[in-house]
């Protein structure tokens, strides 16, 4: 195990503990759970967050598609952090890329619920989320490092789960907080929790091998970083103020521009950001492909349901959460049973499942929200929930595979990157598409949106070879 890593550290003290456990036999699981915690205290927010938005925006005077910029910026910061993060931490050793993060990301979290309006609550908690993004694809990258491949699927499908139960948890604790104190009390704890996770984090995890004789890629990261940014401006405002609006046009005529510098750029450095052999590796990006579309099928699905309960059940946000738990619980026991899986039955197989088990799924929900059926709705949700939780692990193994074990910092970063390009175009149509309806019509069309979206992730897993050995 590498310890170059510990000489950074404040105090010998935690590098000895750590080289201690580094010698026991079960230390790939003390690294496994370190990471698992850390992980799941960026996602604990998520859906009780979700649940209150309605209140939030009554609380703040906003409207609805406003405050959903509180799930979708972290979104686009993920999208355009994560790939760059991926990168230092390869160049730097991924156990200072995590704890840096965590270090951030707690300070910044705690900040946020000192937030005044909804502009300072999208900026606080986007610069918090893309403070932590560093953490996913170095976290990936740290598991991935102490388990041998033939041992990496079963691990990364309890890391999904373990990051799909915390926003459920998240909702058992922290929906009757937010009833009590206020929405604000939530960023106080992740903040806490995330300081928790730095903690543990700096006594247990090991430092990867560094790439300290090679530059980090600052054009393409600057270029890419607009290229995406401006896609995502493009097609989120676009809907809402018009194509013709001169910020959506500009958005629309820049994106294209700098992804198109940032290829020529990755062409030509020695050292890119993504590498272009990596990317023109269909075991790579096919997968990378399915998770991104089958996402924006999720996403829009998801941040419509909290509108949903309200509006057409009339409930409140702890009842809101409770009644989203089975989704994230669900995706959760799908997420180790597909990293069981994936050995076993092929990783197009478990992906095309998952997909087809997804587009089922938005029927039953489209039709329980349209008539007002409860029970059908959540049993929908709970099964979309499992459908995506299906494939999680099996296309994080697919594209870390193809990648070889020097790029998976890249490998995890651009997974996340293009799984966030799709959450945030889902979010961004699936928004637009309710508007201020309180039609159960309207909520039938979203939900079959999405399950006409994930038939096409199906396809597109038709296309995944099988990662090699």
């Amino acid at each position: 195990m590498n310890e170059e890593g510990s000489s950074h550290l404040p105090s010998g003290l935690w590098a000895s503990k750590r080289k201690k456990l580094s010698d026991r036999p079960d230390y790939p699981k003390i690294v496994l759970f370190a990471a698992l915690f850390g992980t799941a205290t960026s996602s604990y927010p998520v859906t009780v967050l979700s649940a209150s938005l309605p209140r939030v925006a009554r609380d703040l005077g906003t409207s609805d598609d406003s405050v959903t910029w509180v799930l979708a910026a972290p979104l686009l910061a993920f999208a355009v952090i994560t790939p760059i993060a991926g990168k230092l931490g390869d160049l730097h050793g991924h156990r200072r890329t995590y704890l840096g993060s965590f270090a951030l990301g707690g300070i910044l979290a705690l900040l946020t619920a000192l937030s005044w309006n909804v502009g300072s609550l999208i900026f606080m908690r986007t610069l918090a989320q893309a403070a932590t993004a560093a953490a996913g694809p170095s976290a990936m990258a740290i598991i991935l490092s102490v388990y041998g491949r033939k041992e990496r699927s079963k691990a990364l499908g309890l890391w999904m789960a373990v990051v799909a139960v915390s926003p459920a948890i998240g909702v058992v604790t922290g929906g009757p907080l937010i009833e009590w104190l206020g929405w604000r009390t939530l960023f106080v704890v992740q903040g806490l929790l995330v300081m928790v996770a730095l903690a543990i984090g700096a006594r247990t995890l090991p430092e990867t091998e560094k790439q300290s004789d090679v530059s980090f890629d600052i054009p393409g990261a600057l270029t890419l970083g607009i290229g995406v940014g401006s896609l995502l401006i493009a097609v989120n405002r676009g809907i809402v103020w018009g194509w013709t609006h001169p910020v959506v046009i500009s958005a629309a005529v820049i994106s294209p521009l700098a992804l198109l510098a940032f290829r020529t750029v990755e062409n030509r450095t020695k050292m890119p950001l993504l590498p272009p052999e990596l990317m023109a590796k269909p075991n790579f990006t096919i997968p990378i492909a399915v998770q991104a579309v089958l996402q924006a099928a999720y996403m829009g699905a998801m941040i419509i349901a909290p509108f949903l309960l309200e509006r057409r059940w009339g409930f409140r946000p702890t009842v809101i959460g409770l009644l989203m738990l089975p989704r994230p619980l669900c995706f959760a026991i799908a997420a180790r049973l597909g990293g069981a899986h994936d050995l076993d039955k092929g990783a197009k197989r478990v992906s095309i499942t998952g997909s087809l088990v997804f587009a089922v799924a938005m029927l039953i929900a489209g039709l329980g929200a349209q008539q007002k059926w409860l029970i059908v709705f959540i049993l929908g949700a709970g099964l979309a929930g499992a459908g995506s939780g299906y494939i999680r692990a099996t296309i994080a193994n697919a594209a870390t595979s193809a990648a070889g074990d020097q790029d998976l910092g890249v490998a995890g970063g651009s997974l996340n990157m293009l799984q966030m390009v799709g959450g945030t175009v889902g979010i961004t149509l699936a928004t637009a598409m309710l508007g201020a309806s309180t039609s159960g019509s309207r909520f039938l069309a979203i939900h079959l949106a999405a399950g006409i979206t994930a038939l096409l992730a199906a396809f597109l897993a038709t296309k995944m070879k099988e990662p090699s050995d």
